[in-house]
C-alpha cells in the first residue's frame, strides 16, 4: 500500500498515512488536533528495487556475480 502525505486545514501540520488508493481521499482525521478536515497533499515515491544480489554469506551465488562488471578476475 502506498504512504500518502496529508495537512491538516486547522493546524496546518504534516502527517502520513498508509492508505489503498481507493481510500487516499477519504476523510481522515489528524493526530495532532483531532480534525476531521485533513487534505491529501501528496503521494511518497516508493523505492522499487529490481533485482537482488545474492548473499554470498549465505553461500548463494556464483562469483562472477559478485564482480559488478569490472574486469578483476579471480581464480576460484
Amino acid at each position: 500500500m502506498p504512504i500518502y502525505e496529508y495537512r491538516c486545514a486547522k493546524c496546518q501540520k504534516k502527517f502520513e498515512l498508509m492508505r489503498s488508493i481507493a481510500k487516499r481521499d477519504d476523510a481522515t482525521v489528524c493526530p495532532h488536533c483531532k480534525a476531521t478536515k485533513a487534505v491529501r497533499s501528496q503521494v511518497n515515491k516508493i523505492a522499487i528495487m529490481q533485482g537482488v544480489r545474492p548473499d554470498a554469506y549465505a553461500g548463494e551465488g556464483e562469483p562472477e556475480d559478485f564482480l559488478d562488471g569490472a574486469d578483476d578476475h579471480f581464480d576460484f
